[in-house]
C-alpha cells in the first residue's frame, strides 16, 4: 500500500486513491515541498503529456495536492552587512592549504570558485550555478562597459533567457578582470574537460557552499549562496532602483 504507482505496469489502471496513498507514503520520509515540487509534479507532468498524446483519457493526479505549512521565519533571508563583510573578507584572503602530494592539492578551479564566487554573487544577485558555469568568453566589454554574459548556452539558466549583467567597479579594483585575463579559454570555475552529465557547475557550487559552512560564516536560516540574491534585492530596493531593472539583472521573469 502506498507504492502502487511504482508497481503498476499500466497507467490506464491508475486511480486517484492510489496516487493519494503514494503521496502520503512519500510524505512520511520527504518534506512537503519536495513531494509537491519534485515527485507529484513529475507524475502530473508525465500523465498530462500522456493525455495530450491521447494515450490516457484523464490525468488522475491533476487534482491531488500537498498541503503546505509555512515554516516560522526567525530572520531575514539575506546576509546582513556584517555577515556579508565577513564572508567577502575571508574569500579575498583565501589561499588553499598546502599539500606535499600534488594529487591531494585543491584544483585551481575550486580555489577560484572560493575566491570569486561569493563576490560575483554579491554584486550581481545571480544564482550561484550561473556564476560557476561562466566561461572566459562570457566576461565582456562593450562601449567601455564591462559585463557578464549569462546564457543558457553555458549551462543552467532558470528563465532560459540570456542576460547581460554589469560588473561593479569594486570587482575590477580587486582584480577580477586580471584573473579572467590570466585564465585559459573555457570555464573559469571548473575543468573544461569535465563530463557535462555530472553537472560540474552544480558540483563546484556545492563545494563552495560546504566550504562556507565549514568556515562558520553562514548563519542559521540563510542559504550559503542564495542569501546573496535576497540581499541584492533588499539593497536595490533601498537604493531606489527600478524593480524592473533589478529583475532583469537577476534573471527574474516579470
Amino acid at each position: 500500500k502506498g507504492y502502487a504507482i511504482q508497481q503498476a505496469d499500466d497507467a490506464r489502471r491508475l486511480t486517484v486513491e492510489e496516487v493519494i496513498a503514494w503521496r502520503d507514503a512519500k510524505l512520511e520520509t520527504l518534506s512537503p515541498k519536495t513531494v509537491k515540487d519534485v515527485w507529484l509534479a513529475s507524475l502530473k507532468s508525465v500523465l498530462s503529456d500522456a493525455v495530450a498524446d491521447r494515450l490516457l483519457p484523464t490525468n488522475v493526479a491533476k487534482g491531488v495536492k500537498v498541503r503546505m505549512y509555512a515554516a516560522p521565519v526567525l530572520r531575514e533571508k539575506g546576509f546582513t552587512d556584517a555577515e556579508a563583510v565577513a564572508i567577502l573578507k575571508r574569500c579575498l584572503e583565501y589561499t588553499p592549504a598546502h599539500r606535499d602530494n600534488p594529487a591531494n592539492r585543491e584544483s585551481e578551479h575550486v580555489t577560484a570558485a572560493k575566491r570569486w564566487g561569493p563576490w560575483l554573487c554579491a554584486f550581481t544577485g545571480a544564482r550561484v550555478t550561473e556564476i560557476m558555469q561562466l566561461r572566459k568568453s562570457d566576461v565582456r566589454t562593450l562601449d567601455g562597459i564591462r559585463y557578464l554574459h549569462i546564457t543558457p548556452e553555458a549551462g543552467s539558466v532558470k528563465s532560459k533567457i540570456y542576460r547581460d549583467v554589469p560588473l561593479h567597479q569594486q570587482l575590477v579594483d580587486i582584480g577580477f578582470l586580471r584573473f579572467v585575463e590570466q585564465s585559459l579559454d573555457g570555464p573559469l570555475f571548473h575543468a573544461a574537460d569535465a563530463d557535462p552529465k555530472k553537472l560540474p557547475a552544480q558540483a563546484v557550487s556545492g563545494r563552495l557552499g560546504k566550504w562556507l559552512q565549514s568556515e562558520k560564516l553562514i548563519p542559521e536560516g540563510v542559504q550559503p549562496s542564495h542569501g546573496w540574491r535576497h540581499r541584492f534585492k533588499t539593497l536595490s530596493r533601498e537604493a531606489g532602483i527600478d524593480p524592473y531593472v533589478v529583475d532583469r539583472i537577476q534573471g527574474h521573469t516579470g
